[in-house]
Formats: structure tokens, sequence, C-alpha cells
């Protein structure tokens, strides 16, 4: 991935959160090994693992165990429970709706009051407070802040934009090392509270968020947080004319050619010359956005157990070769090396 910075995980943050699965069974030799990682990836405790890695980590030990807590709650999360808390936004219509149903579906599966919304002054803040929490084992707070991470990329994801945090709020007590994963929430930083917080820009709270059925919003998560750091550099997709061109792409079809750069200035109410003209004062193109857009249906039809040959078809692509090829510059591996590193459910 080609990004202007890199974000990691120190190695015994990823080992503390997995630590009961391993006392459990978990064989780490064995995820190593289906991940295709070095099988001494996880040895030096002090060792800092790329943010991606970590990533199919916790997904490859939580599809192991079959169970999303990794073993730390008496109330067992079944695999599938982010999708269900997840699938909730289909119905929100702005930030503030979006947080408050992660909030309340995230109490009903954990049984208790712990997260909630609130609104103050110039901050919309999603709080965790776990300090009752149910926990059989030493709380953990890489977990949360794993958690918290989920609901940033998701919520950033389905607003088309990355979203603007005031700050940050973790129980850690000291900051980890260099280029760490809590700078890309790219906001000031709370250590050592009594919770755990996001806070917004409250002039997000009607912020419109987009979901619909046909979109797997948890198996994105991922895939957007890639594409918000290749984005994130230029700032441009918070710009509402490049966001409409980018709805507008994606509302289209290859097959009936109505995302092609003719129909979408035709959809917009502008000639393509226009088009191209205020693409290019915004230092982007057609070509560009059209990149993104497939970038992240890709992987969204990947989730949905498409195969590689029809999402080349629905995406417009002359040949699977072509976007097998796009597929790895987009992401570093070929569409099956993604399907089999990051295991998903059949």
């Amino acid at each position: 991935m080609s990004s202007p910075e890199s974000f990691s995980v120190e190695v015994r943050d990823i080992m503390d959160l997995m630590a009961h699965s391993i006392d459990q069974g978990m064989s780490i030799h064995t995820l190593l090994s289906d991940l295709e990682l070095p099988l001494d990836t996880l040895d030096d405790p002090s060792a800092l693992i790329d943010m991606e890695d970590c990533w199919r980590i916790i997904i490859a030990n939580q599809n192991a165990i079959q169970e999303e807590s990794h073993l730390m709650s008496t109330r067992p999360l079944k695999r599938g429970t982010t999708r269900l808390v997840f699938s909730g936004l289909y119905h929100s219509k702005n930030l503030l709706e979006g947080l408050q149903v992660l909030a309340e579906t995230y109490n009903v599966v954990h049984g208790g009051d712990y997260n909630f919304v609130r609104k103050h002054g110039n901050t919309l803040s999603f709080v965790v407070d776990d300090r009752d929490f149910h926990y059989q084992v030493v709380p953990n707070v890489f977990a949360i802040e794993f958690a918290l991470l989920k609901v940033h990329c998701a919520l950033s994801f389905l607003s088309g934009r990355q979203l603007k945090l005031v700050r940050m709020a973790t129980k850690r007590a000291e900051m980890p090392r260099h280029h760490h994963h809590l700078k890309l929430f790219d906001t000031q930083l709370l250590l050592g509270q009594e919770t755990y917080e996001l806070a917004y820009q409250s002039d997000q709270a009607e912020l419109p968020i987009q979901a619909n059925h046909d979109i797997d919003i948890a198996g994105n998560i991922y895939a957007h947080y890639l594409s918000m750091l290749q984005s994130r550099p230029h700032g441009i997709y918070e710009d509402s004319f490049i966001q409409g061109v980018i709805n507008t792409i994606k509302q289209g079809s290859a097959i009936e050619k109505t995302r092609s750069q003719e129909s979408v200035a035709g959809q917009l109410d502008m000639s393509v010359a226009t088009l191209r003209r205020r693409l290019s004062h915004q230092d982007t193109s057609f070509q560009k956005l059209l990149d993104k857009v497939n970038s992240e249906l890709a992987v969204n039809d990947l989730h949905e157990q498409i195969a590689p040959e029809d999402v080349a078809e629905r995406l417009g692509y002359s040949d699977i070769r072509s976007f097998k090829r796009a597929f790895k510059r987009w992401y570093g591996v070929s569409p099956s090396a993604y399907v089999r590193n990051h295991q998903l459910l059949r």
C-alpha cells in the first residue's frame, strides 16, 4: 500500500488480546501459517506489526475460536456479532442516529449499558464505560481501542469522508511507540481516562450516512481503512462536488454503461469538458475517482462471496486479468489471496 504514513501495533498488544484464546488451544503457528506470515512474527513483544497484518491476525483469531470477544467476556459473542451490530446502520439517516444505533445494539449484545452517545457543546461523543463490564479476564485496553477504530472507519466509510474528531480518550496509561494505531484517529489523544470516547465535531451530527442492503458494512471496514489512508494526503474527498461524482459513479452500472465519464457528466447536468476541468482544479480526474470506487466495490463484492470473474464483469473490466492487476495495485495481493488471507465466511 502506498501511503506517506504507516500505522502499527506492538506485538505485546496483539498477544495480550489473544492470550485467553491461546490458553484455550488456539494455535499461533497455525494462524500465522494460514495467513502466510513468518512464523516468528509474534515472537518479539516489542516489535511493531503493520496495522494491516494486525487486522488480519485479529480476524483470523476470531474465526479460529468462533467468538468475537476473544474469550474475554463471560457473555460470549458468536461470529457474526459485528455484522449484526453494524447492520443497524442500514436504517440510520445521519451520524447522530448511526452512533445511537451502534451504542444501543452493542448494549443489547453485551447485556448492559456500557455504551452511550453524549452531545455537549461542540462535541458529539460515543462513550464506552466498561468499569462494570463482565470480563472473565483482565480488561484489555487495545480491544476497546480496536473496537472504536472499527466504529470510526465504518462511519467514515458510510459518510464518504474521514470524519473529524475533537479528541479520542483511552484508559491507556502511556503512548505506544511511533506510528502507532491511535494516530489513525488524527486528533488529540487523552490518556489515563476512566472511560473511552470518540468525540466528533457536533456540526457533523446531521451529516448523512448512506447504507443500503447491497453493502456489507462490516466486511468493508478493513477495505475502507486502506482507502482512507490512500486518500487522506489531499483530503479532496471531503469536497461536496467530488463526493457527488463518487456517489454518481457508485450508483451507476458498468453493464448498462452508466458509469462512464460521459454518463456521469450528463447525470450531473454538465459537459464532459466541464467535469474534467472541475476535477482537474481539485487535482484529480474521473479515472482516479472511478479507480477509488472500484477498489471499494471490489472488496465489498468479495465479502458478498461473488466470484472474482463476476466482480470483474460488474465493475466493467475487459477481462479477469485486468481486474487482477488493478486489485493487486490497490491491495498488494490478488483477489483470491485477499479472500484467503481474510478468511471470508462461506
